[in-house]
Parts: C-alpha cells; structure tokens; sequence
C-alpha cells in the first residue's frame, strides 16, 4: 500500500499518547514513538499488549497537536508487545 499524503520525519523529541477508544475525554493507555507524519495521518511504534485492529477508531495526540479522533488502517506486530500502526486522522 502506497502512502497517499507526503511523509515528514517528527521532530526528534516527540511522541505520541494514544488511547484505544474514541470515547469522550482523553485518557492515553500507551506512549508511542511518532516514525513519520503526515497532513492525513502518522506511523507509530509501540509496546503495548493491548490489541489495535484495522479500522478501529481511537484518540491520538501526535507531538504538538491536539488531540485528534483516527482510525487505525494498518497494524504490524514486529515480535510480541511490539507494533507499528498506520493511522488516519479523522478532523
């Protein structure tokens, strides 16, 4: 799958709070580390033994923004509690 938005690399100290529902209120349950960035969307890598699924909508606050509903469309276990995640923004 060919990204369709231009891909920024993160500025190096930033990172990602994630939480797995789109429930009202922000409550990450992982930190994540931002691989790339775009106007549509970001990669990230985390530990985590909770499950992400494609297109499962979640929270996410990529470095400076704000946070933002998205829908996750890729997921890619690297080893056990280890994954890289494709997410679309929604906003």
């Amino acid at each position: 799958m060919r990204p369709r938005s231009t891909r920024f690399n993160p500025d190096p100290l930033d990172s990602a709070l994630v939480q797995f529902s789109a429930a009202s209120g922000f409550k990450p349950d992982a930190v994540a580390l931002i691989l790339n960035e775009s106007f549509t969307g970001s990669g990230l890598l985390m530990l985590t033994e909770k499950r992400l699924i494609t297109d499962q909508e979640i929270k996410v606050k990529v470095g400076r923004l704000p946070e933002l509903p998205a829908r996750v469309v890729w997921v890619k276990e690297l080893e056990p509690g280890t994954i890289k995640v494709g997410l679309e923004f929604l906003e």
